[in-house]
């Protein structure tokens, strides 16, 4: 996963245009439809670098989780008044529940398995109230996976320059990504690899998962960039 690229994640993800902001609001709007508490309390699961979770903080009380703790140290530092914990969404225990859930950025695809999907749905719902809501926004489908495809992103500021070429490979239901970074700062020249594995999951496999843990489940087919987005309510 993420060895040594957490520092750089907001720097190519800003240059390739993502837009935090925007996706809040979609994310904000659906939450507001179908969520059947008044309380406004929010877990980000996979928080990354915080950048949703800072957004959402407009509207909620959040807090984020992330396996990653190079991510959270980022986190952390652009949000010192926001709580990050350390926890894998696998198997998360946290000592109180929360009104809403969300979990973004296609991460749950980090977690490779359809028995490790089952079990990430059922703790997430697990840490649901009732009438609180889950939102998951998928990584591709088997079908829509794409092996043999080579893309490269470019940062180009002035004390920071950043080549990253990726190719995208899959072995059963698994996709695989081979990031090459080159990175040149005052301090030099550094190149390093990481290699990216996430599950390939159907649409029937999150639709069941959801059902599986007892979640009312709504599937939006565009979600924040097209990939579509999961909606659980809990009873």
């Amino acid at each position: 996963m993420f060895l040594h690229s957490e520092k750089y994640y907001d720097a190519i993800y800003g240059t390739m245009g993502k837009n935090y902001v925007a996706e809040t609001k979609i994310v904000h709007g659906l939450i507001q439809k179908h969520k059947r508490t008044k309380g406004k309390a929010l877990l980000d699961i996979a928080c990354g670098t915080g950048s949703h979770a800072g957004v959402l903080s407009k509207y909620y009380k959040v807090d984020g989780l992330d396996y990653d703790k190079g991510m959270l140290t980022v986190a952390r530092r652009k949000y010192p008044n926001l709580k990050f914990q350390y926890g894998n969404m696998i198997d998360f225990s946290l000592t109180r529940k929360f009104d809403i859930i969300t979990c973004l950025f296609s991460s749950i695809g980090y977690v490779r398995t359809k028995a490790n999907l089952h079990k990430s749905i059922k703790t997430m719902a697990d840490h649901l109230v009732s009438g609180g809501v889950l939102l998951v926004e998928p990584w591709f489908t088997p079908t829509q996976w794409n092996t043999g495809r080579i893309h490269t992103t470019h940062v180009n500021n002035d004390d920071l320059k950043i080549t990253r070429m990726s190719f995208s490979s899959k072995k059963g239901n698994i996709s695989s990504i081979d990031f090459h970074y080159l990175i040149g700062s005052s301090a030099g020249v550094e190149y390093f690899t990481e290699r990216h594995e996430l599950g390939l999951f159907t649409h029937e496999d999150y639709m069941t998962a959801f059902q599986e843990a007892n979640l009312k489940t709504f599937h939006n087919k565009k979600g924040l960039d097209g990939r579509g987005l999961y909606v659980g309510i809990k009873a």
